[in-house]
């Protein structure tokens, strides 16, 4: 198709894909809050926003964890190629449609109901900009398009061939700060390296930050898929030599932490193997199921992401991170009433800890996700 012509497929709503929402909430907003709390300035932009959903989204956020802004600068910038689209956002008039995932909370909370629209709060709407912009042919960094902490594009790539990803993906990363955030759709950047680029993985999905003297991220498609659990290599028993200690064997615990650290530094093949040698270890254990499942998502297998997924449930079913991971793949794919099932079921789990219980892996109490999964 012609990349220059707007998209013929504006489809968005309120908080699409929660897995990458819960990843700003929990992660990147609350870091780049504090890193800019001297300066007190936040810079963020929502490229192919559509018609608004996702940079009003955005705004939420950061008025739900940054509630006392008086003193920041904070600008909140949605750009489309589609003049009609970039209308209807600054106009902030909504059906019930752009909801299908929303809590009714966030209705009540920053919207009003005139007939059959939902009109945001002038105080929200107030946030967020909007501008006319051609990703491919503006140039970027440039203007207003630059010095970004954080930069939203998702299902925006997968309208560009290869040259043209390649391109555009160069010009948001050199539109960034300096470990500033550019999040995708989950596979669109497969097999693509980005210049001062790396990707960290986090319990709710991947983001890729820059950092000036990054190691370079492997190329996803590079990663193969892992072997059924059943091929994994044991762990190596090293021989014990008279008069030297009995050299230690690495427990399983080890071993997942070690394939974090792995997956971490984007080293997914090495993460693969320790996953592997994990559950040859212990075969019955949650979490390396859990990351098998997240490399999975990564090389977009999202089926066998989903039955990673499910396993760890079915070992694990108190784990919240697989079940709203599991409740964002099934958002994905449009079976909208499992995924609020799901996501019900996670607020069922945290409401039963006390209040002040660490979810783990998230840096955060079960009362905080309670009142976020409630909202």
């Amino acid at each position: 198709m012609n990349n220059m012509a707007p998209r013929t497929n504006g489809e968005t709503y309120f908080f699409r894909d929660h897995g990458q929402f819960d990843l700003l909430r929990l992660h990147v907003l609350p870091a780049l809050i504090d890193r800019r709390r001297t300066a007190k300035t936040l810079r963020l932009w929502s490229a192919g926003c559509a018609s608004g959903e996702e940079a009003y989204s955005l705004a939420m956020l950061v008025d739900h964890l940054l509630p006392q802004r008086d003193d920041w600068d904070i600008v909140i910038l949605g750009s489309d190629i589609d003049a009609a689209a970039l209308q209807k956002a600054r106009r902030g008039h909504y059906r019930q449609w752009s909801f299908r995932m929303a809590p009714p909370t966030l209705q009540q909370r920053y919207f009003q109901r005139h007939g059959d629209e939902w009109v945001l709060d002038e105080h929200i709407r107030r946030m967020v900009s909007f501008r006319l912009g051609d990703l491919i042919g503006d140039p970027v960094p440039g203007g207003e398009l630059r010095d970004m902490d954080l930069i939203l594009c998702r299902n925006v790539f997968i309208y560009f061939n290869a040259g043209t990803v390649a391109t555009v993906a160069g010009k948001l990363a050199a539109a960034l700060n300096e470990n500033g955030y550019l999040m995708t759709g989950h596979t669109e950047l497969i097999g693509h390296r980005l210049p001062n680029m790396q990707s960290r993985l986090f319990a709710e999905g991947v983001v890729q930050q820059r950092t000036i003297s990054a190691v370079p991220s492997v190329p996803l498609s590079a990663v193969p898929s892992p072997a059924p659990v059943r091929n994994a290599p044991p762990p190596a028993v090293a021989t014990q030599l008279p008069g030297r200690p009995a050299p230690s064997i690495p427990s399983a615990e080890d071993l997942l932490a070690t394939a974090r650290e792995f997956a971490d530094r984007g080293e997914y093949q090495d993460a693969e193997q320790a996953c592997g040698e994990a559950l040859a270890i212990a075969p019955l254990a949650p979490g390396p199921h859990f990351l098998l499942a997240q490399l999975a998502q990564l090389r977009g297998e999202f089926g066998l992401a989903g039955e990673l997924l499910d396993k760890t449930l079915y070992l694990d079913p108190r784990s919240v991170a697989a079940t709203l991971e599991l409740a964002a793949l099934c958002e994905r794919a449009e079976n909208l009433p499992r995924a609020q099932t799901l996501r019900r079921a996670a607020l069922d789990i945290v409401r039963a800890l006390p209040g002040d219980t660490p979810v783990e892996p998230y840096e955060t109490t079960a009362a905080e996700m309670a009142r976020w999964l409630a909202q």
